[in-house]
């Protein structure tokens, strides 16, 4: 799981191409305007999150670990 990182999508950056919902559909999602959302950051291995931020064509989605992990 992934509860010890946060994890954010830019939203200007974002222009809904789904390679993140299409590596970690737990994690990510489209909202009303197709961009990405965060809808479980703990949903997916970190891993896979890793895997779908590097895919993302606009370098939208950022993973940071928490602090005091």
């Amino acid at each position: 799981m992934s509860d010890t990182w946060t994890v954010t999508v830019d939203r200007e950056r974002c222009m809904g191409s789904g390679i993140c919902l299409v590596y970690a559909a737990g994690t990510f999602g489209h909202d009303e305007e197709a961009k990405a959302i965060v809808i479980d950051s703990a949903a997916d291995p970190i891993d896979v999150i890793r895997v779908a931020a590097e895919g993302c064509p606009t370098a939208a989605i950022q993973l940071a670990p928490n602090d005091g992990m």
